[in-house]
């Protein structure tokens, strides 16, 4: 059984760290980048075999054409970011079927529909000659687009298109390189659909084969792969769940302090010890620096409009598993200005019986509030009050009830901890009420905290004083 004293916390702890619960649109790219070294997707294609090709007729030619030069463009999706003041939960991976219904099943493609993770041959091939297939991705994914294989003396070109459904189209990106080189696009693309065009430059009876691989298996955050095209967090405390797509993928997030306040960062695995499939930095203006596993980081301050930036990345000395997901804190520094929690009506237990700070019978009402160093109130994070309302034995069986943050940056809850049956018994002679009384009753020792569900060592609760002594009332009767 632990120890009997009373605990009590004078203040909230003041900690390097805080949370976030704001959700941003998705950042979808507009471009792929055409590399000659295959770096997005690197899997075998199933074979699709050969096909029978059917060249480009005129008036599809003259639309891909206007669409190269600019004269059409497609209908492309614009990135923006939630309002500070408003709340739409914490940010995470969105789930198949929101992803999924970003397809439009009525589409009708202007070219023959091919799939995808599949390579196709076409034979046969002369110079001049333009092919057009499409296909179509159910959500996002990182993708490579190639064309490989060219028989010698051969030189093909391919350019992917975005349709936006209606028909119009626009240049996600082109690749062209010399002679028979193997032509490479890669990058992330939002769900939709899309067209491969590819030209003979060069070609007299020739070979060549073209794909596409992808992978679904990204987060919301992507492209975010260099620091140019880093996701950019609210104004606010921010909690992200991401995943890196391969060894060589890199996550990048940029956080702007519009108000000079203090800045803080962690990363996080899940409970079975994922954290060190990656590695966490921070940009110190110069270098990049290593942020040690299950430490946080903080910039006490900062010139106001300062752009803090992190990125994470592999750890190469671990086999890398995508469906691993890691837990980004990163923004403006938590702090618990004040704090409630209070129990319901009943005759307390004296502190000569048993120092219990917090006393009730069912029901505890909570409150708190919250601010980044300036004083400017933090919307939408989550406190947590957590509640072992029966020490058993060494060990601590927390149950966890949450709130959410009001455009104030305060919250207020009730927490129902049930009935009990007690391990203690007292007779308390009360006179209250201005009639004496005495109480036959009945009890347990437990404790309570109050932590942010987004970051670890804000709130109420530490390693020194790790909780808040509370009696939990079993039954009481009056006997005289």
């Amino acid at each position: 059984m632990k120890s009997k004293k009373a605990f009590m916390l004078g203040a909230a702890m003041a900690a390097s760290c805080f949370v976030s619960a704001f959700a941003l649109a998705e950042q979808t790219p507009q471009t792929l980048s055409s590399e000659a070294i295959k770096q997005a997707v690197d899997k075998a294609l199933k074979s699709g075999g050969k096909l029978d090709a059917k060249n480009v007729s005129s008036n599809l030619k003259q639309k891909l054409h206007a669409a190269k030069t600019g004269q059409s463009k497609a209908v492309t999706q614009v990135a923006t970011s939630a309002p500070f003041n408003t709340v739409v939960g914490e940010l995470k991976k969105p789930s198949q079927a929101q992803l999924q219904s970003a397809a439009v099943a009525a589409f009708e493609p202007l070219f023959p529909t091919l799939d995808i993770n599949t390579l196709y041959t076409i034979s046969g091939v002369t110079q001049g000659e333009e092919f057009a297939y499409h296909f179509n991705l159910p959500q996002n994914a990182r993708v490579q687009v190639q064309l490989v294989n060219q028989s010698a003396g051969s030189d093909m070109s391919l350019t992917l298109f975005q349709d936006d459904g209606q028909g119009n189209l626009s240049v996600v990106g082109s690749s062209d390189a010399a002679g028979t080189a193997d032509e490479y696009l890669n990058g992330v693309l939002p769900a939709g659909d899309y067209y491969w065009y590819m030209v003979a430059n060069t070609a007299s009876n020739s070979q060549f084969s073209f794909g596409v691989a992808v992978d679904s298996n990204i987060d919301a955050y992507e492209p975010n792969d260099t620091a140019q095209t880093a996701f950019v967090l609210p104004d606010s405390m921010n909690k992200v769940t991401g995943n890196l797509d391969n060894a060589g993928d890199v996550d990048y997030f940029d956080f702007k302090a519009v108000r000079g306040q203090s800045v803080s960062m962690y990363l996080a695995g899940d409970e079975n010890g994922s954290r060190n499939q990656w590695i966490f930095d921070r940009f110190d203006g110069i270098n990049w620096i290593t942020v040690p596993a299950g430490s946080t980081s903080t910039y006490p301050s900062v010139t106001p409009g300062t752009t803090v930036k992190v990125r994470v990345r592999a750890n190469p000395a671990v086999a890398q598993d995508p469906t691993q997901q890691y837990q980004l804190s990163l923004g403006s520094t938590p702090r618990l200005n004040t704090h409630d929690v209070k129990g319901d009506n009943i005759v307390r237990v004296p502190v000569s019986e048993m120092p219990l700070a917090t006393q009730t019978g069912r029901t505890l009402n909570w409150t708190t509030q919250w601010s980044d160093s300036t004083g400017a109130p933090l919307l939408g994070i989550t406190p947590v009050l957590r509640v072992d309302n029966h020490f058993i034995d060494l060990n601590y069986r927390w149950v966890d009830y949450t709130a959410t943050t009001n455009s104030a940056g305060a919250s207020s809850a009730s927490a129902n901890i049930g009935t009990c049956f007690g391990d203690y018994h007292t007779v308390i002679n009360d006179s209250s009420t201005g009639v004496p009384y005495t109480w036959d009753t009945t009890y347990n020792q437990g404790g309570w905290r109050i932590e942010l569900a987004e970051f670890p060592g804000v709130g109420v609760g530490g390693d020194n004083v790790q909780y808040v002594s509370l009696g939990h009332i079993c039954t009481q009767n009056i006997i005289h």
